[in-house]
């Protein structure tokens, strides 16, 4: 009965850094009054202006999502009925990012308008993703050579590989901004700079290799 090879068995990791492809904008509207019916009212008519800014911004903006509708009767504090409060919250994904900084300032000139972001992240088909597992994948190779080259052996076969998945950050949060003149004035900008972001990638791989060479640990140093 033949007894089985010996095996390796090794963790390949990698993190690649790569400019951001797309950044998301959240924008919030809201009106308040009386009652519900003129706070929806005023809330379009928010929206509206929202509109037109984003299409004026033309294919610099990607996508645009409405996340969230909300009418509500706020309560004063001797919990009597306030005013209603209407919002509605879009998500956008703008793809140039050298006009993310003007749509933000073009968003922000809006009454009623609440914005976050800019949010930089790599687009979820972007080729960054796969360099990063073949990175961590040719890492395993090299260190599965490494190990059978230290008991005089090399790799016989391929035994199975196990995606480990991957992860993402980003590696420079701060962004930084430039403003010129008044908020109001036609000579604001806002020099945003994307954060750079930062992509691991692990895998497992099995291999079987060839018969060690003995000598390599039955010395006296090894025993040690």
């Amino acid at each position: 009965m033949s007894s089985s090879p010996p095996q390796i068995v090794v963790r390949g990791q990698a993190v690649l850094v790569a400019d951001p492809e797309v950044a998301d904008v959240g924008v919030t509207v809201r009106a308040r009054a009386r009652d519900r019916q003129v706070a929806l009212e005023r809330c379009a008519a928010l929206q509206e202006s929202v509109t037109r800014v984003l299409e004026a911004a033309g294919d610099a903006v990607e996508e645009i999502d409405t996340a969230a509708v909300s009418v509500s009767v706020e309560r004063r504090r001797d919990g009597s009925p306030g005013e209603a409060v209407a919002s509605v919250t879009t998500r956008l994904t703008i793809g140039r990012l050298d006009a993310a900084g003007e749509v933000v300032v073009a968003l922000g000139r809006q009454d009623g308008v609440d914005l976050w972001g800019p949010n930089w992240r790599l687009r979820r088909d972007s080729p960054v993703f796969e360099r990063a597992r073949l990175a961590a994948l040719e890492d395993a190779v090299r260190r599965a050579r490494g190990y059978a080259r230290a008991f005089g052996a090399e790799l016989a076969a391929l035994l199975s590989v196990s995606d480990e998945g991957l992860s993402g950050s980003s590696a420079r949060f701060a962004a930084s901004a430039e403003t010129m003149g008044s908020f109001g004035s036609e000579e604001l900008r806002l020099d945003l700079a994307p954060a750079r972001q930062e992509v691991h990638g692990a895998v497992e791989v099995r291999f079987a290799m060839s018969e060690p060479d003995s000598s390599t640990w039955n010395t006296e140093d090894f025993r040690r």
